[in-house]
């Protein structure tokens, strides 16, 4: 179960807000007086000096002047399914019946019918005519966006949009408006934005961009969406935090809010006090109230040339996988524990790095003249130069400082092993008295290296099981890793991993892995066999 969920209604998420009741007794000693200063406090903060007037409508003007540029976004996608969904308001509360479903919960929402049977046809699908008069299903996303053009622009989340046969974009909650078809003028799938154009008669009345780098945690701001497709709704709070980690949008640096952002708000804005969009609503975490995920819209302002005239972004790229240095690994690497930086776990062959002469093992403290102090930071700094372009980096290599001088590639997206051929089978490492690792492994065979998508290059070996408790398990190795590198040395096979690691002690592994989306991850770990 993935950390964040994309907050549009087509994810299998069903959250509820629980309802307080406070009961206000006669023995609270509160006049009425008192408890509208009480709500009226949060507002009167927002006020620039105590002596400035407070503006207590200040959230209806905001709302007033935002909803008229949000818009609400139907996508359609034809499923390839020998069923067909019934009628567009049955389909829409079995819809939401599955969602409660897949969250666990007992029962059925208000209005829908209760059937545990689940041998039948998928939930909310229903067989349906065949030949000629037979019509193909079609998936519902519903999402948000915003005006950002009075040509007729608009923002919103690339997931919201992604593999969509149809758009439909209704501008009001009105019964005769009839929805306007968009199209997709652009898209960035690594910052989960898209561009969409809609030609329609009416005034398009464009919002501000702001600046999400001047943002302050404590900023009121607002949220304007279309929840659960219930149409346009406006939630406020907080900036919660700044810079978090974005688990699939690794590009998207996020701004967390508690503003109430559901599903179906995907893509509409996240707006400050001046009515100035500083951030697009993207994702919320599952595990939670009022923690909430906006993309700041200073990155989207970047990319946005690219996506009016290419349909595409172009960013910087030099070849290389880097992770955060700890205390541990900083120890074993002979730099400063207080040294604050990414550190080079892979350099692909072939790449800007590569020819730069960038190595495993480089700890990166400056990209382009500015202090970098993590990974993110590192990737944000290179995605920021303009390809073609030349720039210094300084980096630590065996405590000592070196400058290199890389040409910014184009990014190409994430870099894939090549498919491996058929080669000569290797054999299975032998058990014999090696030293406990608490992990069995395996030669890299064929079969092995088809499955885990290895370039027939590569050598080392593969986990196939680790011992629960185990020192190989505490260090956080699972099965699949593949060990490339004990202590800075290559490992060829099962014979020579144990030639290198056959002592009680702590080793340095260089591992590689697939993340859950199928994409190559290196890291370093530390094994330690003392305890």
């Amino acid at each position: 179960m993935r950390k964040f969920l994309l907050a549009h209604t087509q994810l299998p998420a069903f959250l509820f807000t629980g309802i307080c009741i406070f009961i206000l007794g006669a023995t609270s000693g509160c006049s009425l007086r008192q408890q509208r200063q009480i709500v009226a406090s949060p507002i009167a903060m927002a006020a620039s000096s105590p002596n400035e007037p407070v503006d207590v409508n200040i959230f209806v003007k905001l709302s007033k002047k935002i909803v008229p540029s949000v818009v609400n976004i139907s996508s359609f996608t034809i499923v390839k399914s020998p069923y067909s969904q019934g009628s567009p308001d049955d389909m829409l509360r079995r819809f939401f019946d599955e969602l409660f479903r897949q969250r666990g919960g007992r029962g059925s929402p208000p209005g829908s019918e209760d059937d545990d049977d689940d041998t039948g046809p998928p939930p909310g699908m229903r067989p349906g005519p065949r030949g000629p008069q037979a019509r193909a299903p079609r998936a519902v996303s519903l999402g948000t966006g915003f005006i950002i053009d009075s040509s007729g622009l608009i923002l919103t989340n690339n997931h919201v949009v992604a593999d969509a046969d149809e758009i439909k974009i209704a501008f009001t909650e009105a019964t005769d408006e009839k929805p306007t078809d968009g199209e997709v003028v652009g898209r960035d799938t690594e910052l989960d934005v898209a561009l969409i154009r809609v030609k329609n008669k009416r005034e398009m009345v464009p919002i501000a961009l702001g600046d999400s780098d001047g943002l302050e945690v404590g900023e009121y701001v607002i949220a304007v969406g279309n929840p659960f497709g219930q149409g346009h709704s406006v939630t406020h709070g907080i900036i919660s935090a700044k810079g978090r980690m974005a688990p699939d949008f690794p590009l998207a640096n996020y701004l967390q809010t508690d503003a109430p952002i559901n599903p179906g708000n995907s893509g509409g804005p996240l707006v400050n006090l001046k009515g100035e969009v500083i951030g697009i609503n993207n994702a919320i975490d599952q595990r939670a109230q009022g923690i909430g995920f906006a993309i700041p819209i200073n990155g989207v302002k970047k990319i946005l040339p690219q996506l009016r005239t290419k349909g595409t972004v172009s960013r910087g790229y030099i070849g290389v996988s880097v992770i955060e240095l700890t205390d541990k690994l900083a120890e074993k690497l002979k730099v400063s524990k207080d040294l604050k930086a990414p550190f080079v776990a892979q350099v692909y062959p072939g790449e800007p790095a590569d020819k730069a002469g960038l190595r495993i093992y480089d700890v990166i403290v400056e990209f382009a003249g500015k202090p970098i102090h993590t990974p993110p930071e590192l990737i944000g700094a290179v995605t920021n130069v303009a390809v073609g372009e030349s720039v210094p980096m300084k980096v630590l290599r065996d405590g000592k400082e070196k400058i290199l001088t890389i040409k910014i590639g184009q990014r190409p997206g994430i870099p894939k092993a090549g498919e491996p051929e058929e080669k000569k089978k290797g054999k299975k490492g032998t058990k014999k008295s090696h030293v406990d690792t608490g992990m069995s492994i395996e030669n890299i065979t064929s079969d092995i290296a088809r499955e885990l998508n290895l370039s027939e290059k590569t050598k080392g070996v593969v986990i196939t099981a680790t011992t629960y408790g185990g020192p190989a398990d505490k260090a956080g190795l699972i099965r699949g890793d593949v060990i490339l590198e004990a202590d800075q040395k290559p490992v060829k096979d099962v014979d020579d991993f144990y030639s290198k690691v056959k002592e009680k002690k702590s080793y340095l592994l260089r591992v590689r892995r697939l993340d859950p989306q199928g994409h190559e991850v290196f890291s370093v770990i530390i094994l330690d066999l003392k305890e």
